[in-house]
């Protein structure tokens, strides 16, 4: 199966937020009580210094949805340009690990 590719545009200084909808096969929400959940991104993968996003899931974890977020202070020291970025989820039952997020961030610069 593949990983879904989702490009993000990250605005320097600014609060950044967004969530994902996590499906199983049959298209049901994935109940995510049971794992563990991070997502970072870098220039390129092989690249040291990873930016880890906070992530947390909805108030209620059996609806599948994902906040991956960045506050202001986070984005403003972030260097302008492309990155990659993944979410991988670790199922706490069996220790396996998933990435079922990927795709480009570009950080855009801003005046102020």
């Amino acid at each position: 199966m593949s990983v879904p590719v989702i490009n993000i545009v990250l605005e320097q200084g600014t609060d950044f937020s967004r969530v994902y909808n996590l499906k199983r096969s049959d298209g049901n929400p994935l109940d995510l009580t049971n794992y563990s959940f991070e997502a970072k991104m870098k220039k390129w993968p092989g690249a040291a210094g990873a930016i880890s996003f906070a992530t947390t899931y909805n108030a209620d974890p059996t609806l599948g949805q994902i906040t991956m977020s960045l506050d202001n202070a986070s984005t403003g020291i972030i260097t302008s340009g492309r990155y990659n970025y993944d979410i991988v989820l670790n199922n706490l039952n069996n220790n396996i690990k998933t990435k079922v997020i990927t795709g480009q961030a570009t950080v855009n610069s801003t005046v102020t």
